[in-house]
């Protein structure tokens, strides 16, 4: 049985389970225990899978001479795939004008970012090695050293070359390993889809409808219509959405998880076996993209915030407020590698913050609804990376074009 079959069925049974279950606070503590353990068992090699497949895919894009030319495509459409979700998040809200939400008295809950300070000091610590056995929430330092040997490998081929050989069967042993956890995780999904639902419906949901469909309406015009186009057009003319069939898996695991590091997993499987993307450009992709590329995440806490903007503040929203969104949500979507699952509400309560004002707050008001923004973000973000990564390697013209029929 095909891996998506299995993950859909696992969500289905999931989103049934989690609809008749009773919410009660006995069996929420311990279908969250139970969630957090598959998350973690789903994400338990994702750390030295992309630790080996970045070292050995730098290290081929070094000795292509493409290194520069491939990375340098990488960030530039980080950037503007990044500007162009924020762009349409705002765009929407402004369009479509959701009401006001009540302001809704909540307790202030810290949620903070790390400072640069930190991030540096973390980037390069005392001891090089500590940045492999550092926090698994934090995925900077391990690429940074990955990056850093695959381009260091090249200088004498009869020196590195057991190291080369060495490092490529340890991507090959944790891809294969990778490849079981794939397999095997659709009876995750019962539970990680079950939990999702009952965290939902404890909320009352009908302040928020308006915010959630233009949320709805901006994912599926990313999916089925931004990106499709652009594929068409920038990627050979081919058909534009059978990427989508490819990577459905990946798409549901993001959505209903919420977690940005287990994606990566399933991305690391399907963006080569469905997609064709090989491991030079996807390890770049998926590893950066997973840290700074945060496009869906952004595009939820932009929208997010003009609406909380709105809601604390009877005048309109002038351009200026339009300009200082978009700037510091793509400053924002830099800094968010340390939150693989909390992405859209984190940077949410950062702009509040940022912005002051006696916003410093007013991200409490969407508390309620904040598991399904963090989803939205998540799906989008990983469309964004297995759309971003398929573009590279057909620019590159070393993608493979693999039927559907054989698709994992």
């Amino acid at each position: 049985m095909k891996i998506w079959i299995k993950i859909l069925v696992g969500s289905i049974l999931g989103v049934l389970l989690g609809i008749f279950l009773p919410g009660t606070e006995k069996s929420m503590e311990l279908f969250s225990y139970i969630n957090r353990l598959f998350i973690q068992i789903g994400r338990y090699v994702v750390f030295p899978l992309v630790f080996f497949a970045l070292v050995v895919g730098t290290y081929e894009l070094k000795r292509e001479k493409k290194i520069f030319r491939v990375y340098g495509r990488i960030i530039l459409y980080l950037l503007l795939s990044t500007a162009l979700l924020i762009v349409v998040g705002m765009v929407t809200v402004l369009v479509f004008s959701p009401e006001r939400i009540p302001i809704i008295v909540e307790q202030e809950v810290e949620l903070q970012l790390p400072g640069i300070k930190e991030t540096l000091l973390g980037l390069f610590p005392e001891n090089l090695f500590q940045a492999l056995v550092g926090s698994g929430s934090i995925m900077l330092p391990v690429v940074f050293f990955a990056l850093l040997l695959g381009v260091n490998l090249t200088f004498d081929l009869g020196i590195t070359s057991p190291v080369v050989q060495l490092t490529d069967s340890l991507n090959r042993i944790f891809y294969h390993i990778n490849s079981l956890l794939c397999e095997l995780f659709g009876f995750a999904m019962i539970v990680i889809t079950a939990y999702f639902m009952m965290t939902v419906k404890l909320n009352e949901l009908t302040l928020f409808k308006q915010i959630l469909i233009i949320i709805g309406i901006d994912s599926a015009l990313v999916i089925f219509a931004i990106f499709p186009v652009l594929l068409y057009f920038l990627g050979g003319r081919q058909n534009p959405y059978k990427w989508l069939y490819a990577v459905l898996a990946p798409a549901l695991t993001a959505f209903f998880s919420g977690d940005n590091y287990l994606s990566v997993v399933m991305l690391a499987k399907h963006g080569k076996e469905n997609l064709g993307v090989p491991r030079r450009v996807g390890s770049g992709v998926y590893s950066i993209f997973a840290i700074f590329g945060r496009a869906g995440t952004v595009l939820v806490a932009s929208a997010t915030f003009l609406l909380v903007l709105k809601s604390y503040s009877s005048l309109e929203i002038t351009f200026f407020q339009v300009l200082w969104t978009l700037l510091f949500s793509l400053l924002i979507s830099m800094t968010l590698g340390t939150v693989p699952g909390l992405g859209a509400y984190v940077a949410l309560s950062t702009l509040c913050a940022i912005y002051g004002r006696g916003l410093q707050e007013g991200y409490l008001i969407l508390r309620p609804i904040a598991p399904l923004l963090i989803s939205f973000g998540v799906l989008l973000d990983v469309l964004t990376s297995a759309f971003v990564s398929l573009l590279v390697a057909r620019h590159e013209q070393i993608a493979q074009d693999v039927d559907v029929y054989d698709f994992v």
